[in-house]
């Protein structure tokens, strides 16, 4: 069993069948406390554990290098774009060779741990910002559906699994590029539609709920979901086909998070639903607690005022009365301290008002009524079909529970880097062009040692060691793959024999 996620990353890419080398880069934050997950929750003392996630596996092209790339996210290049390789501004000026290595598939993702309290155990949320493919690995195999798959199924196997609860979810959205800028207009990838991004995802949670139960997980303890917004049950059925295999167990047409993660005598969208990064439903949580503030004038009250007030008189009392410098430094640093003091306690009382009035705003909002009324928001209702989709496992065996008693949430600490580096890592790689074959090569050797520097630089070349790996690649499997996409892509009809 892989021990960590670079090595369970490793064994999914190990069994594709690349025909070229490739390279996997795995980054992780160290654990860091934030109240804001649940930021209107009636209290600030809900405290959890964040650590982000940056995973990228680059490839090594063939010197021609003269196919498009097709990838599980992409289908093969749209018609009147040239399919031999060649940019059409490369013909009139000679290009030097291109480096052969390209960034071929990311994710970004993001995993909380809420401690246990009041008789409930430790639960942990993995959130999946953001996945995307280049579009320049065409002999890598499926790639980004092996790292999706891998990333699910290490956070919830029973032996690498942070708590005895964890749910991981996101929100499909078809988008020409997240996290490979321009690399729609590189002629080998385009973008599934709203439909056939659910369609996948569907598959690769599926695909992990096999790769769970063949851990050890038991099925009772497993829960899929998936919710399409403005989509009956019978309407989402029909529009997402069957699956071959039938998974180990049935999906439910629901959202996620239906059961609170946290301990409270108040339960309400506050508590239930997390707020993570760019997503539609914290956009919309956001805009309820506005909608409902703005109809709410605010009392001002008479704190503010009388601490003034007597600062000002503290001020004066202890000025002009003292003729030593010592004693009036002392008394200056006294009153600083007071009045931070005042500030902090001022700053908590106006956090903690603020977080009463929005969760009492969402109080007054059912969960039904949110995840209908969100079927109606333009994101999730622009024409295009949307899902949320979700895997928990959820059980109370001594296993999980030594399990998490042993460890903290995040990677170790050989390898665990401060969460502004990653967040640097991930701006650098949204910075970088991937518009052209050689754009995409060139940006992807500056991305590379860039990164190898500045991880190296926090935490050593044994450190970044243990960040990367390498697949070798597979021998006498290309002329199959083309053999077989051959047969499934000539649609001709069949002969008649004589």
């Amino acid at each position: 069993m892989a021990s960590s996620l670079r090595d369970a990353l490793v064994a999914r890419l190990a069994a594709l069948p690349n025909t070229t080398p490739l390279g996997l880069t795995v980054v992780a934050s160290s654990p860091k406390r934030t109240t804001q997950l649940f930021p209107h929750a009636p209290s600030a003392s809900v405290r959890c554990m964040e650590t982000e996630y940056l995973v990228v596996v680059h490839c090594r092209l063939p010197l021609a290098a003269l196919e498009p790339a097709v990838d599980p996210l992409s289908s093969p290049a749209a018609e009147g774009k040239a399919d031999d390789g060649t940019n059409d501004e490369s013909s009139s000026t000679a290009v030097p060779e291109p480096p052969t290595n390209v960034l071929a598939a990311a994710i970004s993702a993001h995993v909380y741990t809420l401690p246990t309290g009041d008789g409930v155990p430790a639960a942990s949320i993995v959130y999946i910002s953001k996945v995307d493919s280049s579009g320049y690995a065409a002999s890598a195999g499926p790639v980004t559906r092996e790292l999706a798959i891998g990333v699910l199924s290490h956070f919830l196997s029973p032996a690498t699994r942070p708590t005895p609860r964890v749910t991981a979810t996101l929100f499909a959205r078809s988008q020409g590029q997240y996290l490979f800028p321009n690399s729609v207009e590189g002629g080998g990838k385009r973008v599934l539609g709203g439909l056939g991004l659910c369609q996948w995802w569907k598959g690769v949670y599926e695909s992990a709920a096999e790769a769970l139960v063949t851990a050890g997980v038991k099925t009772s303890d497993l829960h899929l979901r998936y919710l399409l917004p403005s989509y009956s049950a019978s309407e989402a059925s029909g529009m997402l086909r069957a699956p071959i295999r039938a998974p180990p167990v049935e999906w439910e047409y629901k959202p996620p998070f239906t059961h609170p993660l946290l301990p409270t005598d108040t339960p309400s969208l506050a508590t239930l639903l997390p707020s993570l990064p760019d997503d539609p439903k914290t956009r919309f949580l956001e805009e309820l607690v506005d909608a409902a503030v703005d109809r709410v004038t605010a009392p001002i009250g008479p704190t503010t005022s009388s601490s003034s007030a007597a600062s000002t008189s503290n001020a004066t009392a202890l000025g002009p009365t003292t003729s030593s410098s010592s004693i009036v430094s002392t008394a200056s640093s006294t009153r600083k301290h007071k009045h931070n003091d005042r500030e902090r306690i001022r700053a908590e009382a106006e956090d903690e008002e603020e977080r009463r009035r929005a969760h009492a705003a969402l109080s007054r909002v059912p969960a039904d009524e949110f995840w209908e009324r969100i079927g109606f928001r333009q994101e999730c209702a622009s024409g295009d079909v949307t899902g949320f989709f979700s895997i928990s496992v959820e059980t109370e065996g001594e296993t999980a529970a030594n399990h998490f008693a042993a460890k903290t949430n995040g990677a170790s600490t050989r390898t665990a880097i401060p969460q502004l580096l990653v967040e640097r890592l991930l701006k650098s790689l949204l910075n970088t062009d991937f518009g052209t074959r050689a754009l995409a090569c060139a940006g992807t050797v500056h991305w590379l040692e860039s990164t190898h520097a500045l991880v190296a630089d926090e935490i050593g070349e044994d450190g970044w060691t243990a960040c990367v790996a390498n697949v070798g690649a597979k021998e006498g499997v290309e002329r199959v793959v083309k053999r077989k996409e051959e047969v499934v892509t000539m649609l001709q009809p069949r002969k008649k024999k004589k």
